[in-house]
């Protein structure tokens, strides 16, 4: 007779399998990791800003609407140390995502909601990383000599996204050293995945529902400068003005496991 304990992991091993929207290899040069994920204990500076309505609308799929807001979410983070993953390892990260309309997600025990969020640019430190989000949909930066660095000192944060070397996002705040105002939720982010066949491509509109949990310290004067070179994408997204909010938060998530959403096809673009 099989006992309870070994029922439950077995259970769980194939709710792993059954639920990810990838598969281990064996045959594959580099271990591919099932989703999802989880990330503990990391800090993360988060704030909103307002940014071109135009330029927000025209990077959306089919399907998806910005919110009116018309705001841009980012998220500048590090995770240190191996042991806060369950498979990642350590990096470092500062993604951007449009908020969009009529996607909101929850916080537990509060009638507060989070526009939903689609994922714009994404710097990722970890090949790893970057191998494990390409695959859904996360539009993994081209430039692989990417590193986030957040530093407080003195009660001022700053967090910093270089490329090359060079300062392409430096973001500023004053924070406390308390930390409280614990909380959860899911936030809900989407992507694309995109697969081209016979001319046509075949777009899938993937949705992340991502638990957290986590709480925050006093957070005030933030400041998000662009500061990437001439001609670069994320200049499309420069803010209109300070961030309508911001937090410097220590919380834990999954990260991330997909469900498709929408799905349509468009004519392939001419190389």
């Amino acid at each position: 007779m099989v006992s309870i304990k070994k029922r439950f992991i077995v259970g769980l091993l194939l709710m792993t399998v059954l639920l990810s929207p990838l598969v281990i290899s064996a045959n594959s040069k580099a271990e591919e990791l099932p989703g999802p994920q989880l990330v503990t204990d990391a800090w993360m500076f988060i704030a909103a800003y307002k940014a071109d309505p135009e330029t927000l609308k025209a990077l959306l799929p089919e399907g998806l609407e910005p919110n009116p807001e018309g705001q841009v979410v980012i998220n500048m983070y590090t995770v240190p140390e191996a042991t806060q993953t369950s498979g990642l390892g350590p990096y470092t990260l500062t993604y951007l995502t449009v908020e969009l309309a009529d996607q909101d997600s929850y916080v537990m025990g509060s009638d507060i909601t989070y526009p939903g969020r689609y994922f714009v640019q994404y710097f990722n430190s970890s090949p790893v990383m970057r191998e494990h989000t390409e695959k859904i949909g996360i539009p993994v930066n081209e430039n692989t000599n990417v590193l986030t660095t957040t530093d407080v000192k003195d009660g001022k944060l700053t967090a910093t996204l270089s490329v090359d070397g060079k300062p392409f996002i430096v973001s500023t705040a004053d924070v406390g050293s308390e930390l409280g105002n614990f909380g959860g939720g899911h936030l809900n982010y989407f992507g694309l995945i995109q697969t081209e066949d016979e001319g046509k491509t075949t777009n899938k509109v993937v949705k992340y529902p991502i638990p957290w949990n986590g709480g925050v310290v006093e957070t005030t004067n933030a400041k998000v400068e662009i500061k990437a070179p001439e001609g670069h994408p994320l200049n499309k997204l420069k803010p209109l003005g300070d961030p309508t909010w911001a937090i410097w938060t220590k919380g834990s998530f999954a990260y991330p496991q997909y469900q498709v959403v929408n799905e349509y096809t468009t004519e392939a673009e001419k190389k």
